[in-house]
């Protein structure tokens, strides 16, 4: 779908701040959730883009909310079995076993989006820049080493993993209930709301202070096809629909 620059700049101006329409940046905006398998689909297409985004944009992170503390009937899970599989096929992304007759097996186990969230919130705070690379080890640890990401402790040692200090990752962590994930999903679920995104992974470009949704299913498994877009739009200001 294309949509109006202006009307969508009007509709999300109170959501960028004012040094953001000063210095009219240039922006990917990933909005995601870290227990959202068609967001671990998409690792390779955010990883090809942000190969390409120094000089170029920047790339922020957004997380949604999918879960909140909840325990899947079966029917979900054989739904997420067969997506899963399907992801698989189309990406190459690895399922592992301790996940597929583990995690996915157990009705005990909790689905709780805010947790891994606040690990992700948590290693930006201390490292700047850290949001992708703890994102990315968090959903490894889930889908491939069968870990319950929704546990503190496994998050930090996540954490650790990219080479974040347990002691800061920890008081960082504690931070980030006291306002600051309520505050970023707030912030979420509004550019969704203004650009019309209707799930995750969704990809927005900011050019200037025009916002457009990028179009990325199709990129699955195509990963550089995906980054070429990104660049083209953000690089040059040429619309994924021209």
């Amino acid at each position: 779908m294309n949509w109006n620059s202006q009307r969508i700049h009007a509709a999300v101006s109170r959501w960028v701040t004012k040094p953001q329409r000063l210095t009219m940046k240039k922006v990917l905006h990933y909005i995601y959730d870290p227990l959202c398998g068609w967001c671990y689909a998409a690792e390779a297409l955010v990883e090809a883009a942000a190969s390409r985004a120094a000089g170029q944009f920047e790339i922020e992170l957004h997380a949604g909310g999918l879960f909140a503390r909840t325990h899947l009937p079966v029917a979900t899970r054989d739904h997420i079995r067969i997506a899963d599989a399907r992801i698989g096929e189309m990406t190459g992304q690895v399922f592992g076993q301790a996940y597929l007759n583990g995690l996915l097996n157990d009705p005990e186990t909790i689905y709780d989006s805010a947790l891994p969230i606040r690990g992700v919130l948590a290693a930006n705070a201390i490292k700047p820049g850290s949001s992708l690379p703890m994102l990315k080890a968090l959903q490894r640890a889930h889908y491939r080493d069968g870990m319950r990401i929704v546990e503190i402790p496994t998050i930090a040692r996540v954490a650790e993993s990219i080479g974040l200090d347990t002691a800061r990752f920890t008081a960082a962590f504690e931070e980030t209930n006291k306002g600051a994930l309520a505050k970023h999903l707030e912030s979420t679920h509004r550019l969704m709301h203004d650009v019309g995104a209707r799930g995750y992974p969704t990809f927005v470009a900011q050019v200037d202070q025009g916002f457009e949704r990028l179009p990325h299913e199709r990129f699955y498994g195509n990963a550089e096809g995906f980054a070429e877009m990104v660049s083209g739009v953000l690089g040059n200001g040429v619309s994924p629909q021209s």
